[in-house]
């Protein structure tokens, strides 16, 4: 079955809070809302930023986040800008970013992401 007929198949839902896979990281933590192995062709999820996220490549997927509120800088490709309530970032295939800050961002990936589409390019983080 292809990837458009797995998502073909599955019924529109609501999907909780309560529903979400929970993860903590050193800098910030979140609740994953959509898997890659759901089979919808996107992953999504929020994330609570309370320190930085290390410099990443992507690698064959886009990763775009929008701010929801708080404060912070995104780095995209070694340009430095302050995020602002309303903001998205946009990091294509071969893009390189970091972020920090206190801020609550929405991330949503295409396809889905794991660690194999997002490079640490500073190993110490």
């Amino acid at each position: 079955m292809s990837e458009t007929e797995a998502s073909q198949s599955i019924p529109p839902r609501k999907i909780p809070l309560d529903a979400t896979q929970h993860f903590d990281r050193e800098g910030f933590s979140g609740d994953v809302y959509v898997k890659p192995e759901d089979g919808l062709g996107y992953s999504a999820l929020n994330v609570d930023v309370h320190g930085s996220h290390p410099l990443t490549k992507m690698v064959d997927a886009t990763r775009s986040y929008y701010v929801r509120e708080g404060t912070g800088t995104f780095t995209l490709d070694g340009v430095t800008s302050e995020v602002q309530e309303g903001d998205l970032f946009v990091i294509p295939n071969g893009g390189i970013y970091a972020y920090k800050g206190e801020m609550k961002l929405f991330e949503f990936n295409v396809p889905g992401t794991t660690s194999a589409n997002a490079i640490k390019l500073d190993p110490q983080k």
